[in-house]
């Protein structure tokens, strides 16, 4: 029978559970809760005694943590993350933590504890940088795209596998906070007041909303592969050797640039926050565009790789080949302006902004983001390279504080 999970009661149940290999039998535990999320319970429950073996907790509420009650969201989305950690532990082992048990019944997911790995959200505050984590990320699009896509399965497959991957309530909450909550007066949307006049603008831009209900009707309608859908930073763990993608809950079949996108924006964000977390920006800002230009071409590396040795022989052209990757890092350029527009107009918006005390500060960082947004979202289709992408983040600035009439 369901019930929510406590840091009193999360050590008992581990206890009662078939983890062969993972704890030694009657082996005292206890549980400590992380409440790292904005949405599930996160609890550690380890051992009490050397060596302190231990192991994650992670159980869904049927309401988002941050909100409560009145942002109802599908226990269902525990079945989910439980089958996608499962399918990216095959296709891409070594880049997600190992999953240990799924409770149907109490919605709960018990995995690797990635204690040695931090939120690599933290870490970009911190100016670290992580010298494998492009060529770990380009290769976990790269094989997990490519590889539940009609580009190699079976059609009949896919469509089976679409059908069972279904995700409608978080699919729901994506579609509302990503592309139609930021451009309306809904009650959830905060934004820094001193963007008062640049957040009037956007929302009264209607040839800008149009352009990202487009991108939202093909998130709705154009189910590619089997996407993560929500690769940020924040489901990112990392440290100076490994990286662990976290959190695919929000997985469905969709668009491939999703993913690509929303990694690129939260790159972006972390770039316009640097100035306001380091005396001297400059050398980590190089490293974290040299970063969104390696994740593109290691996943265009392998995912050419895989095309050319693995291809289902229907879509055996090179013209094809080529229109479709531009295809794919035009539609990242969008994609990846929604998300930067959302985290500044909407619900949910990322640390390497909030953490800028200052109102007037975060706003020069934010309004840098919402310009580079903006040019994204009105030029996408013009882009050709990488490079074009990058350079929108490289030239960008603030328009606050604003000039005199």
């Amino acid at each position: 029978m369901y019930q929510p999970l406590t840091e009193q009661t999360v050590a008992a149940y581990v206890q009662r559970l078939p983890l062969e290999g993972v704890f030694q039998p009657g082996e005292p535990l206890e549980g400590i809760d992380l409440a790292d999320g904005n949405v599930n319970l996160v609890f550690r429950v380890r051992s009490t005694i050397e060596p302190r073996r231990s192991v994650i907790v992670k159980q869904a509420l049927p309401y988002a943590r941050i909100v409560g009650e009145s942002f109802p969201m599908p226990l269902e989305r525990a079945r989910i993350e439980a089958d996608l950690l499962a399918i990216e532990g095959e296709l891409v082992p070594g880049l997600v933590p190992q999953l240990y048990h799924h409770d149907h019944e109490m919605y709960a997911i018990v995995m690797q504890d990635l204690n040695q790995h931090v939120i690599m959200r933290s870490g970009l505050v911190r100016q670290v940088v992580y010298p494998h984590f492009a060529e770990h990320i380009g290769n976990f699009l790269a094989r997990t795209l490519f590889y539940t896509s009609d580009l190699y399965l079976p059609h009949d497959v896919k469509k089976h596998r679409a059908a069972k991957h279904v995700n409608p309530g978080l699919c729901k909450v994506t579609e509302d906070l990503v592309f139609t909550d930021p451009y309306t007066t809904n009650d959830g949307n905060r934004w820094n007041s001193e963007l008062d006049p640049q957040v009037a603008a956007i929302r009264a831009d209607d040839a800008l909303r149009s352009e990202f209900y487009l991108l939202k009707e093909e998130f709705m309608t154009k189910g590619e592969a089997l996407i993560h859908g929500d690769l940020h930073t924040g489901s990112i763990m990392v440290n100076a050797q490994e990286t662990k993608v976290i959190d695919p809950e929000f997985a469905f079949y969709g668009p491939m640039a999703f993913d690509t996108g929303l990694l690129m924006a939260n790159l972006a964000l972390s770039y316009c926050s640097q100035p306001f977390h380091t005396s001297d920006p400059a050398p980590y800002q190089r490293w974290l565009l040299d970063t969104m230009r390696q994740c593109w071409a290691v996943f265009e590396r392998e995912f050419r790789s895989l095309w050319a040795q693995e291809l289902n022989p229907q879509w055996g052209t090179d013209a094809f080949r080529e229109k479709y990757l531009l295809r794919l890092l035009r539609s990242t350029a969008g994609y990846a302006a929604a998300e930067v527009m959302r985290r500044i107009l909407g619900l949910a918006h990322v640390s390497d902004l909030e953490l800028i005390a200052d109102p007037k500060q975060r706003a020069v960082a934010e309004s840098r983001a919402l310009n580079i947004g903006r040019t994204w979202i009105m030029n996408y289709r013009g882009i050709a390279t990488i490079d074009d992408l990058v350079k929108v983040v490289e030239e960008s600035a603030p328009s606050y504080p604003y000039a005199s009439p």
